[in-house]
């Protein structure tokens, strides 16, 4: 019996694995320049702690979250999201005392959804968020560290910014009336599935991608109608900041993100080159999320990028090599190598050792793969105590004291 993968799972291996530590460590370099700490929670948390945060009518709690009763009677959600998961984490650990807070964090996420490319029922997950200001400066803090990221991991491809304002509660509020009126009066144009949000949350259909939801989209209702003149002015403000910094960006109205804590501030970086599963990167301001996770009232904004759609992006990453390669030509000497190869090793020095005890097979797959010295262990090796050292570009060796080996390897 072969075993496949779970369908919408994936294994990483090779140019995948090189390519994520690549995202990882350059996620972990911006953490350290915006001054973020990483926290790391469990995958699965309490099925209540996303219910009313992502909206009960929501597709995400509806249709897409892998959700499990436990032997105590207790129900358990795989975390779909990794916003409200760090979020709890924060309230539970008391690491709100003293704020701003500053959190970001890399994993696994699971959600049911059709498998596409770039679609996965197990992906993994970028996340920054700053709990605690309602500093506009916090939202562009993180749209230009998002910005730079992508820039540098990204140079060669064309990405673009879209930007929206969904105002404060009053604004949603009056917004979501207008909109659930019009859409009322085209509800036989909408598909089905949009139809069934009417009334439960008429905002979600903006964020369809069936092209004859798109089409009833481009009449409905401007939310700009709606803003207070607070909410008017921080969008106004975020723009013009933008601009002064020389960010490339796109006001798209019909832009409200996929989850219902959003307010003000939302933001997405897309691609062409990835067809329909074109965000890399998305977020937002939640002011009162965390309130209503139970702990205090403070405002929030983060953003959450996809690193397997990263990957796709990714030009193929060159591994390092293999330069020095152990020669232990007689299976008797192999204590002696393996004592050499542990001092070098433990010097930082990178050894390859390929279980072959043949001196023209393991010179052969040495320079196969490029290396640059060889360490050859044969019997008057072992006797004296020494190793040759031979330099496979220059085709010249020497005979060497371990300890004169590590100076000319490090």
């Amino acid at each position: 019996m072969k075993i496949t993968p779970v369908r919408g799972t994936h294994d990483f291996f090779g140019q995948q694995v090189i390519k994520y530590r690549t995202i990882q460590d350059l996620i972990s370099h911006y953490s350290v320049i915006y001054n973020f700490e990483e926290i790391i929670t469990p995958i699965f948390e309490s099925t209540e702690l996303f219910k009313k945060p992502l909206g009960e009518n929501s597709d995400v709690v509806l249709k897409e979250m892998y959700t499990f009763k436990d032997k105590n009677e207790d129900f358990l959600t795989l975390r779909p999201e990794y916003t409200t998961p760090m979020i709890r984490s924060a309230i539970s650990n008391n690491l709100l005392e003293k704020l701003p807070k500053k959190l970001y964090g890399i994993g696994p996420m699971f959600r049911r959804e059709r498998p596409q490319k770039g679609r996965y029922r197990q992906f993994n997950q970028i996340n920054f968020e700053i709990l605690g200001t309602h500093d506009i400066s916090a939202d562009i803090d993180l749209i230009i560290l998002a910005n730079n990221f992508l820039k540098n991991l990204l140079p060669e491809k064309k990405i673009n910014l879209f930007i929206n304002s969904l105002g404060d509660k009053n604004t949603i509020t009056n917004f979501s009336i207008a909109l659930g009126n019009y859409f009322k009066q085209n509800k036989k144009k909408l598909t089905e599935e949009s139809q069934s949000k009417i009334v439960l949350n008429p905002i979600r259909i903006l964020d369809s991608k069936d092209p004859t939801d798109i089409e009833i989209n481009l009449n409905a209702p401007q939310i700009s109608d709606f803003y207070s003149n607070e909410a008017k002015e921080k969008f106004s403000n975020i723009q013009k900041i933008l601009k002064d910094m020389s960010v490339d960006f796109s006001i798209n109205m019909n832009l409200v993100r996929g989850l219902d804590y959003y307010c003000h501030t939302v933001f997405e970086f897309k691609t062409s080159d990835l067809g329909s599963q074109d965000t890399l990167i998305g977020g937002g301001r939640y002011d009162g999320l965390t309130k209503l996770l139970g702990g205090p009232d403070i405002p929030g904004v983060g953003w959450a990028g996809g690193i397997e759609r990263l990957i796709m992006l990714m030009d193929d990453i060159k591994p390092l090599q293999k330069n020095i390669h152990l020669i232990i030509i007689n299976e008797s000497f192999k204590e002696y190598g393996l004592k050499v190869a542990n001092q070098l090793r433990q010097k930082n020095i990178s050894i390859h050792f390929d279980y072959k005890y043949n001196l023209k097979k393991s010179l052969s797959h040495a320079n196969q793969l490029g290396a640059r010295f060889a360490i050859i262990i044969g019997e008057e090796e072992v006797e004296k105590n020494l190793c040759t050292l031979k330099d496979l570009n220059k085709n010249i060796q020497e005979k060497k004291t371990i300890e004169n080996i590590i100076k000319d390897l490090s």
